[in-house]
């Protein structure tokens, strides 16, 4: 216990000393020690700057709505996308792990589907979707449909056949060596697409709203673009940043105390 809790604590000081690296380095490419600093503000402020911009975004907010109503449209965005297709792809993909006919039915369009550009299908979806919600639900849902599912799929069929024959030779029904030896030994690779899917989210995040809205962080940035307020871009660029590593962490804290057997088994 005591080697666990230094490796922790070793680990937590070296991610503390590369962030100050990082923030130092940004610093000083942004400090005018002569006439004017290494980059100009327009193209990358202080952090002093940013953090002033950020302070005045909590205070006044973006283009008459607060700064906490933008980041709870694109949680919200995020969090139904998400949500959605974890309680759709993960169950098909153990199905189609169990069962070769369903594999060979569904395995083959998602594959196809799975390295398709989803941002070149915007317009197709706003045909189909209009410019609201939903089409910048189903963005997001295109993009991480394959990853789950397929990796769900490879979990399963990546269970030692010793566990299932031990099982079946116990006697234990098909459903019984699902629930206790196929689905626990497929939750580690499960766990491990879904903090896949949570980065990639993220990202089709920006580009969900790109379609026709008013409100969002990845908006925000966008719309700052527009008038070279690199500061709110740079805000923006933060916020999602952190809502990704934030939500990275609370998928981490899940797995550990859902999947506790992880890397434990011989």
């Amino acid at each position: 216990m005591n080697s666990t809790n230094y490796k922790s604590r070793r680990s937590n000081w070296i991610n503390l000393g590369s962030f100050v690296a990082l923030l130092m380095m940004w610093w000083l490419v942004t400090t005018p020690f002569g006439e004017k600093p290494l980059v100009a503000p327009l193209f990358l402020p202080s952090p002093g700057s940013v953090w002033d911009t950020f302070s005045m975004l909590i205070k006044n907010g973006y283009q008459g709505k607060s700064l906490w109503f933008h980041l709870g449209i694109s949680l919200f965005r995020f969090g139904l996308a998400f949500t959605l297709t974890v309680l759709v792809a993960v169950p098909l993909g153990l199905w189609m792990g169990m069962n070769e006919t369903v594999k060979a039915v569904l395995d083959p369009p998602i594959e196809i589907s799975r390295p398709m550009p989803k941002l070149a299908l915007l317009p197709l979806l706003i045909i189909w979707f209009g410019i609201g919600e939903v089409a910048k639900v189903a963005i997001i849902v295109l993009a991480l449909f394959p990853i789950l599912s397929i990796s769900a799929m490879q979990a399963v069929r990546g269970v030692g056949q010793r566990k299932v024959q031990a099982a079946m030779a116990l006697g234990a029904s098909r459903s019984m060596i699902f629930r206790r030896v196929i689905f626990p030994a497929s939750l580690p690779g499960i766990f491990t697409s879904i903090r896949v899917s949570i980065g990639i989210g993220v990202t089709m995040l920006v580009g969900a709203e790109m379609i026709a809205t008013s409100a969002g962080i990845a908006f925000m940035a966008m719309s700052a673009s527009d008038f070279l307020l690199t500061n709110v871009v740079i805000v923006g660029a933060l916020i999602m940043a952190s809502l990704g590593y934030t939500l990275d962490l609370c998928a981490r804290a899940l797995e550990n105390r859902i999947v506790h057997w992880g890397g434990k088994e011989g």
